[in-house]
């Protein structure tokens, strides 16, 4: 913005030092017309001057009278007069008729050109904005990134210790599963090895006794059988 108002005034300043450069230019015209006819009168005297000495009529006189005549400092009164109305009749003209459409036509193109440059410095502006955005948005999205992959780090190590910790309790359940089946197991073989002693003891009581046994002694026999045997626990 102070580039274009800095810019404007220096158009009016060529404006304004052209317009009194074409002033001066223009009242020198019109002294140098005033001038010049005295100039060509002078001539014009000379001439005559010169005619005169050569028929031999005052010669003398005369031939001083023009060389010690100042021709530079004659100046037609009227010449300049008229010039001078001539100029300001034509600035008068320049002033109403033509300045006006130049310097309306010189506004017109400073204000096309500083609407241009406010449409540049607004589009510049936003632009800048619009990149801030984005730059924001991608940083949001950056460490979005970085929650992900922070969350999902950890989702890994829990899922990890999840499936350790369940592979564990299955190994514990699967050991005490054991275990119960081999209790089981060695119950049932006790009761079949309880059974077949059971027997065994009876037929061998009745050859040695020779007599049936009762229950209670049939109780008795495996009771005493199976405190003999081995304890496995």
């Amino acid at each position: 913005m102070m580039i274009t108002m800095s810019w404007m005034s220096h158009q009016h300043a060529g404006l304004r030092a052209a317009m009194r450069c074409f002033v001066l230019c223009f009242a020198s015209f019109v002294m140098s017309a005033g001038i010049a006819p005295a100039l060509y009168g002078a001539e014009a005297a000379e001439d005559n001057a010169a005619e005169t000495t050569e028929t031999g009529d005052h010669s003398d006189g005369e031939g001083e009278h023009a060389e010690s005549d100042p021709v530079l400092l004659r100046f037609d009164v009227g010449s300049a007069i008229c010039n001078l109305l001539i100029f300001l009749g034509v600035l008068g003209i320049l002033s109403k008729f033509v300045w006006p459409v130049i310097l309306d036509g010189l506004q017109a193109r400073e204000d096309k050109i500083f609407d241009e440059l406010k449409d540049a410095e607004k589009a510049k502006a936003d632009a800048q904005s619009l990149l801030a955005d984005y730059q924001g948005k991608l940083d949001g999205a950056a460490v979005e990134v970085q929650s992900i992959l922070s969350d999902a780090r950890n989702d890994a190590t829990a899922s990890g210790q999840r499936i350790v910790d369940e592979a564990k309790e299955e190994a514990e359940r699967q050991r005490e599963r054991a275990n119960a089946e081999i209790e089981t197991a060695k119950k049932v073989a006790l009761a079949e090895l309880a059974g077949q002693t059971s027997d065994l003891a009876i037929g061998v009581a009745q050859q040695v006794i020779g007599r049936e046994l009762r229950a209670e002694d049939h109780a008795e026999l495996i009771r005493q059988s199976l405190d003999r045997l081995p304890s496995n626990n």
